[in-house]
């Protein structure tokens, strides 16, 4: 989070790249599930989320999770159709924890990881899948730490519409992180966000036109921008928006209007909320 200290009592905050970047079609997390069967001597064990379930048949020992059928049988296993010859198996386990694998006996005979099902949908033009490999790149997680990539996969979807990937891009921009600093760069992407609706890429416009960068300084925009990410939501636009109104920072200095957006920020759970909004009301 980077801290742009220009006022000795508090500071306005905009969430630089690495807080600002955010996930495509974020996933709730669920709590996995998992069964174990014994059929003679193997042992059938199956993870992960959803409709899951195994039994024995003509056919040899079923594994069901979601839409993926593995088959058990003495001399081979077939998964989703695809027939794979093993020695004989004490252990089964149909593992989606992680993307859909199956592992016999502990050794992964079939299926395919969360990261490579990412990259081969990014490589095929998945918009979504590239910004969510972008942000991997940009974090490290699972690849090599790399932001030039992650800038690559960003641009890459967002020149396909997607507002978030817009946003990331432009915080990249105006981070100077992956690409040269641009703040021109940065404020065409944000606003073609902003104009999805996207509050953090609202946030960032409205941090351009505070400082002057990539938009000429006006100060009652920014305010005029945060105003309404944070109505929308963004608590770090509301808390932006109570520091300018109490200091009258580009608008009429108002204390109460101040401590509305500063309760607005601590409802919307900002970190520092709470003790400026606190400071507000013991002050005269």
């Amino acid at each position: 989070m980077a801290i742009l200290t220009f006022n000795p009592r508090s500071a306005l905050i905009a969430f630089g790249f690495a807080a600002g970047l955010a996930l495509a079609i974020p996933v709730a997390a669920f709590a996995q599930s998992s069964m174990t069967s014994t059929y003679g001597d193997i042992a059938v064990t199956i993870t992960g989320n959803g409709s899951m379930g195994s039994t024995q048949t003509g056919q040899g020992i079923e594994a069901r999770l979601n839409d993926h059928l593995v088959i058990i049988r003495d001399t081979e296993i077939e998964v989703d159709g695809q027939i794979i010859a093993i020695n004989s198996a004490s252990s089964v386990v149909v593992d989606g924890t992680d993307g859909f694998s199956v592992l016999v006996d502990g050794t992964r005979v079939a299926g395919e990881s969360e990261l490579d099902r990412l990259m081969a949908d990014a490589a095929a033009g998945d918009a979504y899948a590239q910004n969510n490999l972008a942000v991997r790149y940009n974090r490290g997680e699972g690849v090599e730490q790399d932001s030039v990539r992650a800038m690559q996969l960003y641009r890459q979807a967002a020149e396909q519409g997607l507002d978030v990937a817009q946003s990331n891009l432009a915080f990249g921009y105006w981070d100077g992180r992956g690409v040269e600093n641009d703040d021109a760069a940065a404020m065409h992407w944000a606003g073609l966000a902003a104009a999805q609706g996207d509050v953090i890429a609202m946030r960032l416009v409205g941090m351009g036109h505070y400082f002057g960068r990539g938009h000429d300084q006006d100060r009652a925009e920014a305010a005029r921008i945060w105003a309404e990410a944070a109505n929308l939501g963004d608590a770090t636009a509301a808390f932006n928006m109570g520091v300018i109104v109490r200091d009258g920072d580009g608008v009429l200095a108002d204390r109460d209007l101040a401590i509305l957006w500063f309760e607005r920020a601590v409802e919307l759970e900002h970190p520092d909320a709470a003790a400026n909004l606190e400071a507000l009301l013991s002050s005269n």
